[in-house]
């Protein structure tokens, strides 16, 4: 049925944008996020340092658990552990998403794939920003969720993209890249999400260091 909804998608007219700004609307407003969940992404930063690393996170709420699984194709026999409390997640859809009330929508026109009908927006702020903003935004045109956004930061010269998908039945993130000037020069990094879990619970003990094997006293001669 999604196949045969999305050749029929491919097939039709583009929709007004009017429309299209619409249905995004009334998508963002609907839209539901998971709770908890397990994921995988590997980062890969060049320029101004090289390193590459591969974790796997465990969210629930604002509970997290990082696990360090490998750096520089090194895999790890124990993981490294780090837990944090109160920690948002910051790939969340409406965390990133531009929302029409925040900025002027400009149609740039729609992109085809072959298989797929997103719609393109280039995107100015209402009000002024002077940190995180949002320079466009792909609408994908099944869910008129966003598809990608591109952005740029104040800090640094900083801009790059995230990219979205559907995993199992929530829209998650699939991908980011970002570039900024520091000090020794450019810096880019690039982040793949893999392995997406949404296990309907976790335990507590998820979210807790594990203690440390007790050692035996030694024996007196």
């Amino acid at each position: 049925m999604i196949a045969a909804l999305a050749a029929a998608v491919v097939g039709a007219a583009p929709l007004a944008p009017d429309a299209v700004v619409a249905r995004y609307r009334a998508a963002l407003a609907t839209l539901a996020e998971p709770r908890t969940f397990s994921v995988e992404y590997t980062m890969v930063q060049t320029g101004t340092r090289t390193l590459e690393q591969t974790h796997r996170i465990f969210r629930r709420g604002g509970d997290e658990r990082d696990e360090t699984l490998a750096v520089n194709g090194t895999r790890s026999t124990v993981p490294v552990i780090r837990i944090f409390h109160g920690r948002p997640y910051r790939y969340r859809v409406a965390a990133l998403a531009p929302r029409p009330d925040a900025y002027a929508f400009a149609y740039a026109g729609p992109h085809r794939d072959g298989h797929h009908l997103d719609y393109v927006f280039r995107l100015t702020p209402k009000s002024p920003s002077r940190g995180f903003r949002v320079m466009q935004v792909t609408i994908d045109g099944l869910t008129f969720l966003p598809d990608a956004i591109a952005f740029t930061t104040a800090e640094h010269g900083g801009r790059g993209t995230v990219t979205f998908r559907k995993a199992d039945r929530w829209w998650v993130a699939s991908g980011a890249s970002a570039t900024a000037r520091l000090a020794g020069g450019l810096a880019h990094e690039q982040i793949a999400f893999s392995r997406w879990r949404f296990p309907a619970s976790l335990p507590s003990s998820t979210f807790a260091l594990p203690r440390p094997l007790a050692t035996a006293a030694p024996e007196l001669p």
